[in-house]
């Protein structure tokens, strides 16, 4: 009988291991977009953020509800984060520049041609400028391009802008 018992434990032991060491083998590790990533206490917008998180940080995703993931990063509490503040690769390199396109729904790629001025949201390469003084396109408007490049948003007046329009997370 305490053969049997002995047996019984061990195979409880044992399959609670493997389902242990399954479950940490299929957790996805994220990284974090951008610095100043709010992890929050719900899978709301409007929940109480319990910690601010750097761009880069390595999160372990515990689950998902919606367009919020459960993550847990090292130091932080476990928390809610945004999908599309979140990466399957780390950053190259770290910005805290607004960055607006990938607020609103994560880093696009953008096909963008020479040719065409309304194809390119990434500003004027050399190229670009050539064409545009080939083209005759007047020095004020490609000035006036070079100035736009050089704008900035704050991150505060970004989140006000996204919360006020319902946009990115805020949406309902």
């Amino acid at each position: 009988m305490k053969t049997h018992r002995r047996t019984g434990i061990a195979l409880i032991i044992s399959f609670a291991l493997i389902l242990f060491a399954v479950t940490m083998a299929s957790a996805e590790t994220l990284y974090i977009k951008k610095s100043g990533t709010t992890l929050l206490a719900e899978a709301t917008s409007s929940a109480k953020v319990v910690a601010t998180l750097k761009a880069g940080t390595a999160v372990q995703v515990k689950s998902k509800s919606g367009k919020y993931y459960q993550v847990v990063a090292s130091g932080s509490p476990a928390g809610w984060v945004y999908k599309f503040k979140l990466s399957a690769q780390a950053p190259a390199g770290a910005s805290d520049d607004a960055d607006l396109l990938g607020d609103l729904g994560g880093r696009q790629k953008v096909a963008a041609r020479e040719t065409g001025s309304s194809s390119s949201i990434r500003g004027l390469s050399p190229v670009s400028e050539q064409l545009a003084h080939k083209k005759g396109i007047p020095e004020e408007s490609i000035n006036a391009v070079k100035a736009m490049e050089k704008y900035t948003v704050p991150a505060s007046e970004l989140s006000s802008f996204l919360k006020e329009g319902k946009l990115g997370e805020y949406v309902q």
